[in-house]
């Protein structure tokens, strides 16, 4: 066993042998110190920030700590696009991040575009950068906006600006109750390193479905999001007064992660 390994074990971390292996393997390509590295690890910085970059639907993403960490349910997002979104669609990506929803999609349908929209200058920038690794940039657009205050200009230059056939919403939105957030910060795990503006979404987690759903409707055709365990319900319900009928899709663990709701009449 690596002197990495060992470490990172004494340290707790469960994958030891798998991160340690990262690591060394980061530090050797780009001539930094693993021990130091390391040593970032064993506060419970993510493995993701210290290497900056993870992989996301077989892509590669830069990353950086204004972006949440790309997880494998999410893929699910992506693969609904791919799948389903009719031909020519603008994808309107909501909470951006890294932008790794939309990028991976639109590499896999040359016909589809995406407009991608986060309140981080930070994240978009990293998106902007993603988008060109993958080569999509010529098909993306990137604005720093805040989905909550700027619906106006958001949904006057989906209309306006780019006139799309048909517009897809796609949004992974803050979740997270006040009450998990509270709990995040303090038992400080990995999740705690995580930017809280991209985990809280209000006292029951709700916040974001409420607002898009009802101020960014008549701009679309459909809307798909993630959402956390237990919420599949009560989101339903909020798209489906607002309109949409809705479809639920489990994750890899079996909890209902997606909802995909279409407004058939648009």
């Amino acid at each position: 066993m690596s002197r990495i390994a060992e470490i990172l074990k004494t340290a707790g971390i469960e994958n030891y042998l798998f991160e340690s292996r990262i690591i060394e393997e980061h530090a050797a390509k780009n001539n930094l110190d693993a021990v130091a590295l390391t040593n970032r690890r064993i506060t419970r910085e993510p493995l993701q920030y210290i290497i900056g970059e993870w992989e996301f639907y077989g892509d590669a993403y830069k990353l950086n700590r204004d972006c949440l960490i790309p997880r494998p349910e999410t893929e699910f997002l992506t693969e609904y696009i791919i799948n389903n979104a009719k031909k020519d669609t603008l994808i309107l990506d909501l909470c951006s991040g890294s932008g790794c929803v939309s990028i991976s999609a639109l590499k896999r349908r040359e016909d589809l575009s995406a407009v991608l929209v986060d309140i981080s200058n930070g994240a978009v920038n990293i998106a902007k950068e993603n988008a060109h690794t993958n080569a999509v940039a010529e098909r993306t657009a990137h604005y720093c906006l805040d989905v909550m205050i700027n619906v106006s200009e958001i949904c006057e230059l989906v209309k306006y600006a780019y006139n799309p056939p048909d517009v897809l919403i796609a949004c992974n939105p803050p979740y997270l109750t006040l009450s998990e957030v509270q709990e995040v910060r303090d038992e400080r795990t990995e999740l705690s390193h995580e930017p809280e503006a991209a985990l809280l979404g209000g006292a029951d987690g709700l916040d974001f479905y409420r607002f898009i759903a009802e101020n960014y409707k008549n701009i679309c055709r459909e809307m798909i999001f993630e959402c956390g365990r237990n919420q599949h319900e009560s989101i339903t319900s909020i798209l489906q007064s607002n309109g949409f009928a809705c479809s639920v899709m489990k994750d890899y663990a079996k909890i209902e992660r997606i909802i995909a709701a279409n407004k058939a009449h648009k």
